[in-house]
């Protein structure tokens, strides 16, 4: 469904005033931390931390230097193969940037890093896991839009079982911990948190705890055996499947990387 030209990772300080991000495609940028300034129609942007910018084809635009401060961002460029693609998705439709905030940051940046390790690797068939990945996204991001503006009251709801989630992870989370620690009920606990963030209760703990994973094994002298324990998998291989789903590959191949660059 789609063609990818560039896919980039930013980390750091814009050095120069103002990049040209062209116009003969589209352009998709996430920000996942600090804020990017960006210029098009004679108008300036600043996208913020989860905030959405899609650039459609046609439009020239261009990342400004701003306040100078550091920022990551993601950005893919693109263009649908074929003219269903528009048809079926409204935003691929719009003629003007389409700015959002979303509330689903951890299921993108996950489909956003197996895009970019796709990408990187260009191993056989990368082409065609880019295209369904890109897909993914978009649709994602297209449903999230259509449904409009969460109420107030359900995100406030979701921050507050997020940051539960944040100080309990290593210890099983059901939907009845999950709706007790925010007053509803279990049902509507994991319901409103699907609707939300785009993930079940069971998924968010997996990739939260597998952000530690790789943070361990890269490092720590730890073992696997060690880390799944801490991290409340009481059966390794387990542990070992959750991990090569969720990163890509197996926690021995972080531990082989680890000790081939000498990290630790």
């Amino acid at each position: 469904m789609f063609n990818i030209f560039e896919l980039r990772q930013e980390r750091g300080i814009l050095r120069q005033e103002r990049r040209t991000l062209g116009a003969d495609c589209y352009t998709l940028i996430w920000v996942r931390f600090g804020q990017c300034s960006f210029e098009y129609r004679g108008q300036t942007a600043v996208c913020r931390k989860n905030e959405l910018l899609l650039i459609p084809a046609g439009v020239p635009a261009s990342e400004l230097k701003g306040n100078g401060g550091i920022r990551e961002s993601m950005m893919v460029r693109f263009s649908p193969s074929g003219a269903e693609a528009a048809a079926i998705l409204p935003i691929l439709a719009r003629t003007e940037p389409l700015r959002w905030m979303t509330h689903m940051p951890e299921l993108l940046l996950d489909k956003l890093l197996q895009l970019a390790e796709q990408w990187t690797e260009q191993d056989r068939y990368f082409t065609v896991m880019c295209d369904a990945l890109l897909t993914e996204l978009i649709v994602t991001v297209n449903r999230e839009v259509d449904e409009g503006a969460k109420a107030p009251s359900a995100i406030r709801h979701i921050e507050r079982m997020k940051r539960f989630i944040e100080e309990q992870y290593r210890s099983k989370i059901t939907k009845i911990e999950l709706g007790a620690s925010v007053g509803v009920s279990p049902n509507y606990a994991a319901a409103l948190f699907r609707k939300v963030t785009g993930l079940t209760i069971s998924e968010y703990v997996h990739l939260r705890r597998m952000k530690t994973a790789q943070y361990m094994l890269s490092h720590s002298h730890l073992s696997v055996q060690e880390i799944s324990d801490h991290l409340g998998y009481s059966d390794p291989s387990y542990f070992n499947r959750v991990f090569k789903r969720t990163v890509g590959k197996l926690p021995s191949d972080m531990l082989a990387e680890r000790e081939r660059t000498g990290l630790v």
